[in-house]
């Protein structure tokens, strides 16, 4: 084999070997961009899982917030007629107190 003939399979050999590096860096961009658009996908799937719970959450905590204030509203109005009743129930005495005391100041 002559010197020429060897230069030419080294020369084919590296544009063989380019060839296959480019190649696979082509394959690799090809991979990286399906595994971005993955990533992507996944990110917004997850988003709009969050958003859902969220809004689920945010609802839950609406209508706790209004039966507790239901709840609050109607103890409040319960202890509002015991106080009213018992201030009926001692008017009378109260009023005979205060006639008392009106006489003694007199």
């Amino acid at each position: 084999m002559s010197g020429i003939e060897t230069v030419k399979i080294i020369v084919d050999a590296e544009r063989q070997a380019a060839k296959m590096i480019d190649d696979a860096m082509a394959e690799a961009a090809a991979i990286r961009k399906q595994i971005d658009c993955l990533i992507h996908q996944q990110r917004q799937q997850m988003l709009a899982e969050a958003k859902k719970e969220a809004a689920a959450i945010s609802s839950r905590a609406g209508e706790e917030g209004k039966l507790e204030a239901a709840k609050y509203e109607m103890e409040s109005a319960q202890g509002l007629q015991s106080l009213v009743a018992r201030a009926s129930s001692r008017k009378d005495a109260t009023v005979d107190k205060l006639v008392t005391m009106m006489m003694l100041v007199e």
